[in-house]
């Protein structure tokens, strides 16, 4: 019986994600995924290319699941903010890959094109939301993007914050104060 391509490319792309939100692009190893997904180094170069290739294989996974699992909303910035934050938390590893890829400078994601169009269309309906008085235009859209994002990953990666788990109430509790937080920043 011939192994499934498919199912080897998933397995590729879980372990890829395992390693690359614990070591970064760079700190990776090509080798180790390998191992850990059952697959040879071979295969792995087959599917995609190089390592660079791959890591932006997983971010875009990571990227097209978020997608599907947190609605962008802009008549409701603060829910959204909230859903954003219960799905890092979630998937810790996803916010770990976003992390690595600003570490990275952005140039892992370089030809991402799927995740540039779509960052292009929210940056274009809150331009437009400010344009109509619907939110607040005291920050550039560019600056509030940035600051829904800080306030949305603050509990994950604030100095000196306790990154060990909570309970679902604490989860609850963190996002319904993002949510009120971003409202307020938001708001005409």
């Amino acid at each position: 019986m011939k192994p499934d391509a498919s199912a080897t490319r998933a397995r590729i792309v879980v372990a890829a994600r395992a390693e690359f939100s614990e070591h970064g692009l760079a700190g990776a190893r090509v080798d180790r995924i390998a191992v850990s997904a059952k697959a040879s180094k071979e295969r792995l170069y087959a599917y995609f290319g190089d390592k660079e290739a791959l890591f932006r294989a997983v971010v875009e996974d990571g990227f097209a699941r978020f997608l599907e699992s947190v609605p962008f909303t802009v008549d409701d910035l603060g829910g959204y903010a909230a859903r954003e934050y219960l799905h890092l938390d979630a998937n810790p590893q996803e916010h770990r890959l976003l992390l690595w890829t600003q570490l990275q400078g952005g140039t892992a994601v370089a030809g991402a094109d799927d995740i540039h169009a779509v960052i292009a269309e929210r940056r274009n309906a809150m331009a437009a939301a400010q344009q109509n008085g619907l939110i607040s235009d005291t920050f550039t859209v560019d600056d509030l993007f940035t600051m829904i994002f800080g306030i949305t990953s603050a509990w994950m990666t604030a100095p000196g914050s306790d990154c060990g788990p909570v309970d679902d109430a604490e989860h609850q509790r963190r996002a319904s104060k993002i949510e009120a937080a971003v409202r307020r920043l938001c708001t005409p």
